[in-house]
């Protein structure tokens, strides 16, 4: 019998800041800054990683059936969203669209990447449902025997060991095996052991150690992939496990975590395309304000469709 499960809002606050960061990754803001907040948005996926998992420790075979179920249907969405995007950014010119879709999209080179990697060109986004989607299946058949997989591809990617010659790959970061499994498990642990956390690891030192993470993130002599990774080891967990214990009721802003996350994550692609095909040659005031009309537009979306749907269900 799995452990009951209690509303967490601090979470919830957390995944609407992981929400919003993702969006800031993608439309960046320019100069220094925006490499800044794009290093911190590094921690987003591996929180929504962390949260699937969580909420999967000791879940049913059902409940995991539905995640499947659930997280295929986004995946879908996100495809179809990215046809919409490909034919806006190559400006409705259907040679284009089709010479991009033969000479990238349907070459065995991205296949295999495709099915292996989770590495997609047609929806950038998808790689992180792709990745869940094989999160949740192997949790499925493998129940705890998921974590030998989470242990192998932390060591791979910590000692670098991500090249596969005689495929002519080489492992990218954005992979399920050595990003979405391991932050996955990393959240099922915080779960297994919270209250053991909560009496041994003070908020206080979870601070610090999110704090270490995030100049490991920003500071330039930290510059490298390992780096990055070891910072995004340090800052997600900390930040999950320090919202984990928050009381918060903002119950507007956490809407963005608890009802509006996946929506945002899908669709801000699609107004980043749009916005950019009719705003071309940004520059200015408006290039910083570029991200910030992309996520209120992609919110506005997210509360149009989420009414809309609560006046069809009650109808």
């Amino acid at each position: 019998m799995g452990k009951e499960k209690t509303r967490k809002y601090g979470l919830d606050f957390l995944k609407g800041f992981a929400a919003c960061f993702v969006v800031f990754m993608h439309a960046r803001f320019p100069e220094l800054f925006g490499y800044y907040v794009a290093m911190i948005g590094r921690t987003a996926v591996p929180i929504f990683f962390m949260t699937s998992g969580y909420f999967s420790y000791q879940a049913s075979r059902e409940k995991i059936r539905k995640s499947i179920k659930r997280t295929a249907y986004y995946i879908l969405v996100a495809y179809v969203l990215g046809c919409f995007a490909l034919v806006i950014s190559l400006h409705f010119d259907s040679n284009l669209v089709m010479q991009y879709i033969n000479e990238l999209i349907l070459t065995k080179d991205h296949v295999l990447r495709l099915i292996f990697l989770t590495d997609t060109k047609l929806s950038g986004v998808a790689w992180f449902l792709l990745a869940l989607l094989i999160c949740y299946v192997l949790k499925y058949y493998l129940g705890v025997k998921l974590r030998y997989l989470a242990y192998l591809g932390l060591m791979v990617r910590v000692l670098g060991a991500i090249q596969f010659p005689f495929l002519g790959l080489t492992i990218p970061v954005n992979t399920p095996w050595v990003t979405g499994i391991p932050f996955f498990v990393i959240g099922e642990l915080i779960h297994e052991n919270e209250e053991y956390l909560n009496n041994r690891l003070s908020s206080g030192v979870c601070a610090l150690i999110g704090l270490i993470g995030l100049l490991i993130l920003v500071v330039p002599i930290f510059h490298g992939s390992l780096w990055w990774f070891i910072g995004t080891l340090l800052l997600s967990p900390s930040l999950f496990v320090l919202f984990s214990r928050m009381d918060m009721k903002f119950n507007r802003f956490c809407l963005l975590g608890s009802t509006y996350a996946f929506f945002i994550y899908i669709v801000h692609p699609l107004v980043m395309h749009s916005y950019d095909a009719v705003r071309m040659d940004i520059s200015g005031v408006e290039s910083w304000l570029r991200p910030l009309i992309i996520l209120t537009i992609t919110v506005l979306l997210a509360v149009g469709y989420y009414s809309l749907k609560r006046k069809i269900a009650k109808r």
